[in-house]
């Protein structure tokens, strides 16, 4: 009693219940992950002040709000309003499930995923901030997304041909350098606008173009992984650079964004009539190319990506036929 210890018979007989409770149904190995709960529970905030606070912190370590960013936003805000009132500590790892299954259980495998990733980021950011106890959280026990296998979209030759003699003048640059050099699209020229793309990155420039020893040299800035790289300008290919107006000695950026532009709609509509193949002119030299070379290596390096990305999301195994017809075609053939 001297030195502040519980006195038992001064305790409320409803505390007295309580606490007599917790001796009975806690084990010897609860007791550290029930003191951790009740810790974290006090410093726990209201869960849409805390979502703020993750994202703010995002924001902060990113340097500026990025597109990816502004895809957990779209997670995790709606959540928060969902469950406005409440703690983190206070969520339920049933009333979560429940509420994501509810809104994105309908969607694509792709987006429920995302959408599992993005809650599961933000529970641990809170065991990080010591508003949640460290064990398991309620975001990790939303059932696990499997991802499914679907073939990838690669163009044909004259599915190429016909996007070529339909392309502006002024976009014939991007999709040379999406179908026959594996550029991403934000690598041959960013959105632009605020938000869709960072601060940093800019598109590949034409100075960048070494015609003596036939290569493109991608730095920094325009690599989206963020580490440059040396793309080969394949036999051939000089024809068509100098078809879409690149030639040595020029300076400056190849395009505006075909998409910001209304390009990739019109041409969707006008050569695909079903609307454009996202990302098929890249998955067209991905899948070509190692047709060609049989190196997903070597695929991988020039394309700026790995071995397991390339299987996951460009490889379309083509016949060896198939890919040097692919890079034979010149815009002598265009009709």
């Amino acid at each position: 009693m001297g030195t502040g210890g519980l006195i038992w018979s001064a305790l409320p007989s409803a505390r007295r219940r309580f606490l007599e409770t917790i001796h009975r149904e806690a084990r010897g190995e609860d007791q550290d992950a029930l003191i951790a709960y009740l810790s974290g529970r006090q410093k726990s905030s209201e869960i849409l002040e805390s979502v703020n606070r993750y994202l703010n912190w995002k924001i902060e370590h990113a340097g500026e709000s990025t597109p990816h960013i502004r895809n957990i936003k779209g997670h995790i805000e709606p959540m928060a309003k969902n469950f406005t009132g409440k703690t983190v500590a206070d969520i339920s790892a049933e009333a979560l499930t429940e509420y994501w299954r509810g809104r994105w259980g309908h969607l694509s495998w792709k987006a429920r995923k995302d959408a599992r990733g993005s809650l599961v980021g933000f529970w641990n950011w809170c065991i990080l901030m010591g508003l949640y106890p460290k064990d398991v959280t309620p975001a990790e026990r939303i059932p696990p997304v499997k991802t499914e296998k679907c073939e990838r979209r690669v163009l044909t030759r004259d599915e190429f041909l016909a996007l070529a003699a339909a392309v502006l003048p002024q976009f014939r640059g991007s999709i040379v350098l999406q179908g026959l050099c594996g550029f991403r699209p934000e690598e041959v020229s960013p959105p632009g606008r605020k938000g869709m793309s960072k601060k940093s990155k800019r598109g590949i420039f034409r100075e960048e173009f070494d015609w003596e020893y036939n290569a493109i040299r991608v730095p920094d800035p325009v690599a989206k992984t963020g580490y440059s790289r040396i793309v080969p300008i394949l036999p051939g290919i000089n024809e068509w650079l100098e078809w879409a107006g690149i030639r040595p000695g020029q300076t400056g950026p190849i395009c505006e964004n075909m998409v910001v532009a209304g390009e990739t709609k019109r041409l969707g509509l006008e050569v695909f009539k079903t609307g454009w193949p996202q990302d098929a002119l890249r998955h067209s030299y991905g899948s070509y190319r190692n047709a060609v070379i049989r190196s997903l290596d070597q695929v991988a390096e020039e394309m700026g990506s790995s071995v397991a990305m390339l299987r996951k999301h460009y490889h379309n195994p083509k016949a060896r036929e198939e890919g040097e017809a692919w890079f034979a075609m010149r815009p002598a053939d265009i009709r």
